[in-house]
């Protein structure tokens, strides 16, 4: 039992918990992008081709966001949505008045602005502050120190007493 002690701690309290992770405040949603628009229930034969001619009669485009999948049996096919940015916030909106709800192979496409996406420092501020220790599988948790307190040896012991069996 001392040999064990020797190199386990443990905490002579519960550790406090952490403060109130900062949240942004209530009065000021996602940014959303005039010039940027959100191009989504496309069909699976729609490629950034077919984009680029439906978006480029409206405006002046700087940049195509084709989704694709990364990984899973879905690897390498479209994720069903892209991002359009226009040059002009004008452009954008006539897009999005012209295209929205316009049927294309089948399908009604969904066109609206797109949002900011959240800068990874907000998420991790904004997320349940718990989460961090459930993901964190170096930490020790307080039952597996209890039970390596109380385990007669360790593995090579378990496999002679199994073995001896």
């Amino acid at each position: 039992s001392s040999a064990a002690s020797s190199h386990l701690s443990y905490p002579s309290q519960a550790p406090a918990p952490d403060p109130a992770p900062p949240r942004p405040p209530a009065n000021s949603p996602a940014t959303i992008l005039k010039d940027r628009l959100y191009v989504g229930n496309l069909h699976p034969s729609v490629d950034e081709y077919t984009l680029l001619q439906l978006f480029s009669k409206h405006g002046k485009i700087t940049r195509l966001d084709f989704l694709f999948h990364k990984t899973g049996p879905a690897k390498g096919k479209p994720r069903g949505y892209a991002f359009v940015e226009f040059s002009a916030k004008e452009d954008a909106n006539k897009a999005l008045v012209a295209l929205h709800d316009r049927l294309v192979r089948g399908r009604k496409l969904v066109v609206t602005f797109a949002h900011q996406a959240p800068s990874e420092a907000s998420y991790s501020a904004s997320s349940n502050s718990n989460r961090r220790y459930a993901t964190d599988t170096t930490r020790p948790t307080a039952l597996s120190l209890l039970k390596t307190h109380n385990r007669p040896g360790g593995t090579k012991e378990k496999i002679a007493a199994l073995e001896a069996k």
